[in-house]
């Protein structure tokens, strides 16, 4: 075995023994460490040139990184050595590679996304550009879109157009902005912003599976900021967030993997499905019969990412009860009426689509309806009402009648993985977007909910005689103080998926998809959206669990291998399929031990 440190072959204490220890990701965020791997230093000008002398500044810091290179026969390790403790007499050092690496640099634990320079729209004059131009995505080559918004607060429409017609007969017409439409304020595409912030930070995206995946090109960030506010840089509109939380939190959101090669300044992204469907099983035939396998019922939670709940955070806005309610689901499964297609459903209902108000036993208004080849649930949901007036002879009758939307109802509910109440679960702060209804003219529109620095509600208001004093984005954040405040408007990610196709007809305005469900207005027919954000759905991508496991199952197998194997691959052992958390080899410096040891979960079988 060889140890080179900064390219230099580092000397071995006589007698050394180190474990190197081969993580899953999955479980731990880890990949690959070894235990303490002592250097000697008295007489051994080797080691001195690298390591240097004692007491060095440096070393107390705990700053002391080099590169590394483990070498024995079939196995080779490229990665980084820290030292942990030096005295006259050796140095101890612990190597990390890959993700394990990753975790140690603190390049970017003090950079927040909200404060680099992630660029600005193209314009803000609506003067600059047309309705049509602005909401078509490659108009600004997929890097913004300024789509009509409510701002909940002052409940105004941002970026709203007038539908104009130009010859009824050829049915064409054109948007023009309205005239209290007095500036534009624009969303970013999610791919650009994160493609921003590699470059503000001086890094090379390498984002090319994100890209061949079309649908993902289109998910839109939907913060933004009022024009009256002129702050148009898109870092603004983003949460308080490090450089390595968002890059945590959108893997969550994405179901992938962010690799930094720091030395190379560069950032790679996979989706993790794709990954390990490409490795091979691997199939250990010497497990050692000496050493039993020992099967652990633990106590301890098992940290296997696809054994957890996974759930988008709770949201304050006026969707989310919708949007996410596992609750109610539960709670109303006595009153739901179910279909087998939602063709079916639709036909069943289609006479809701306006309600007279009136309740009776058997009526599906007060139902929960559900379509079996969708799996989603639906209500009957009221969103505007008219005054009816009339005359049955000579009585006058007066009463309303409301027009119904057909609401699907926790689209994003939680993956849940495991039922019982103490379950862990992981939560996603990139989550959909409020999508609502505005009045009949100008039809669904989306919604965003902000505040000021500070949980500041007040500076929200657009109202000229309630508006308060106004302050700069500099002295808001000067004012926040030291880590005691958070100088952000948004605490998460709302996202949406909008790829500039003409959802909106007549009057009516843009807006991203959110729900994968599209109803027409009529109720008489239905489709579905190109992206899906649902989690809960485990027929797509993003619900879709790879593995399930027993997590309770912890299985120790001693065994024989002249390499460590893949511990991301499903290993077969003894007829059945295991997912592995992590693989122990020790080492001399005569090299690997044959010897390995592996911590195992069953797969659970279908």
């Amino acid at each position: 075995m060889h140890i080179y440190v900064n390219n230099k072959l580092a000397a071995l204490k006589k007698g050394t023994s180190f474990e190197y220890v081969s993580e899953n990701r999955l479980f731990s965020g880890s990949d690959g460490y070894t235990l303490t791997i002592t250097f000697p230093l008295r007489g051994c000008p080797e080691n001195i040139a690298i390591f240097g002398h004692i007491n060095r500044a440096d070393v107390a810091a705990k700053k002391v990184i080099f590169d590394c290179e483990i070498r024995d026969k079939g196995f080779y390790k490229f990665g980084s050595i820290t030292i942990t403790e030096i005295s006259e007499a050796e140095v101890k050092t612990q190597f990390l590679e890959g993700r394990s690496e990753q975790n140690f640099d603190k390049t970017f634990d003090k950079v927040y996304i909200n404060e680099l320079d992630l660029g600005a729209p193209p314009t803000t004059y609506k003067s600059s550009i047309t309705p049509a131009n602005a909401w078509y995505p490659e108009n600004s080559g997929c890097k913004c879109v300024a789509l009509p918004w409510v701002n909940d607060y002052s409940g105004n429409i941002q970026n709203k157009a007038e539908h104009i017609v130009d010859d009824a007969v050829q049915n064409r017409s054109h948007y023009e902005w309205s005239e209290d439409t007095t500036g534009l304020s624009w969303q970013p595409y999610l791919l650009y912003i994160t493609r921003k912030i590699c470059e503000a930070v001086g890094y090379t995206p390498d984002f090319s599976k994100w890209e061949e995946v079309e649908e993902y090109k289109y998910l839109l960030i939907c913060n933004t900021l009022p024009h009256a506010w002129y702050m148009p840089a898109f870092a603004n509109a983003l949460p308080h967030w490090t450089v390595e939380e968002y890059f945590e939190e959108l893997e969550l959101f994405l179901g992938g993997e962010f690799d930094f090669d720091h030395r190379g300044k560069r950032i790679t992204f996979a989706f993790t499905q794709a990954t390990l469907a490409a490795k091979r099983p691997v199939c250990l035939e010497d497990v050692v019969e000496e050493h039993s396998t020992e099967v652990k019922v633990d106590d301890d939670r098992c940290e296997y990412l696809e054994s957890k709940n996974l759930v988008y955070k709770d949201c304050d806005h006026e969707m989310w009860k919708f949007y996410s309610c596992d609750w109610f689901i539960k709670g109303w499964q006595n009153r739901v009426v179910k279909y087998n297609s939602m063709r079916e459903l639709l036909a069943a209902n289609q006479g809701y689509r306006t309600w007279n108000g009136q309740h009776h036993r058997d009526n599906r208004i007060d139902k929960l309806l559900y379509a079996a080849d969708c799996d989603a649930y639906f209500v009957i949901r009221p969103v505007s009402r008219q005054q009816v007036v009339e005359w049955r002879g000579k009585i006058i009758y007066v009463y309303y009648l409301y027009k119904c939307r057909l609401q699907p109802v926790n689209l994003f509910g939680g993956r849940i993985v495991s039922e019982d109440e103490d379950a862990e679960q992981v939560e996603i702060e990139f989550v959909p977007a409020w999508v609502d209804d505005t009045e009949e003219k100008y039809g669904r529109v989306l919604f965003l909910s902000f505040s000021g620095y500070d949980e500041d509600t007040n500076t929200t208001s657009e109202n000229d005689n309630d508006h308060p004093f106004q302050k700069t984005h500099t002295v808001s954040s000067l004012e926040a103080g030291e880590k005691e405040k958070k100088s952000e408007y948004y605490d998460c990610i709302y996202i949406g998926w909008y790829d500039g196709s003409n959802y909106y007809q007549g009057s009516h305005l843009p807006y991203p998809n959110v729900e994968n469900i599209v109803i027409a207005d009529d109720w008489s027919n239905f489709s579905y959206a190109h992206f899906s954000l649902r989690i809960n759905d485990r027929q797509v991508r993003r619900g879709q669990i790879i593995h399930n496991i027993e997590p309770k199952m912890k299985t120790t197998f001693k065994f024989l291998s002249d390499n460590i194997p893949d511990v991301r691959s499903v290993f077969l052992i003894r007829g059945k399929r295991y997912i592995c958390e992590k693989i122990t080899a020790t080492f001399t410096e005569n090299g690997m031990s044959q010897l390995l040891k592996g911590v195992f979960y069953p797969i659970t079988e279908d």
